[in-house]
């Protein structure tokens, strides 16, 4: 198993940071291992909303589905992507700051199942560098927040 916990201050106040995240079509802009992420459903952005994100692996593209599994606008967004061979979680917590602004908690886990599970425990540092890049871009998303504000 994989596993990352990222902070971020943001300058943009939580609804912001949170209406960005929770629309996870945003991982295309700010994420490098992804290359490309779409809605799969109409309507309002809510608990089940489901996304297709193409996630770069190596020489691999690998389409992953996420659904938004708790959805506290503003407070708290958990997207959960399942298949017959992974199981990933990205819980994501905001926080105001005195300053107006957000203190971002993402805490993220993904594991292999079935055959794959045998080199899971490799799996951890390429996924902590992956990560790491997420979560410089979406620092740097964040912050573009206040600025278009």
């Amino acid at each position: 198993m994989a596993t990352i916990r990222a902070t971020i201050e943001a300058p943009a106040p939580p609804e912001a940071c949170f209406n960005h995240v929770a629309d996870f079509t945003t991982t295309e802009a700010w994420d490098p291992g992804i290359r490309m992420a779409r809605r799969l459903d109409d309507g309002p952005l809510g608990l089940g909303s489901r996304f297709e994100v193409i996630s770069i692996i190596g020489p691999l593209n690998v389409p992953l589905v996420y659904e938004i599994t708790t959805y506290e606008p503003s407070t708290r967004v958990v997207l959960t992507t399942r298949g017959r061979t992974h199981l990933g979680v990205d819980d994501v917590r905001f926080e105001p700051t005195a300053d107006g602004g957000t203190h971002v908690t993402w805490a993220a886990e993904f594991r292999l199942r079935g055959p794959g599970r045998l080199v899971d425990p490799l799996l951890g540092a390429g996924f902590r560098r992956v990560a790491r890049a997420a979560v410089a871009g979406l620092r740097d998303a964040l912050r573009g927040l206040a600025h278009a504000s």
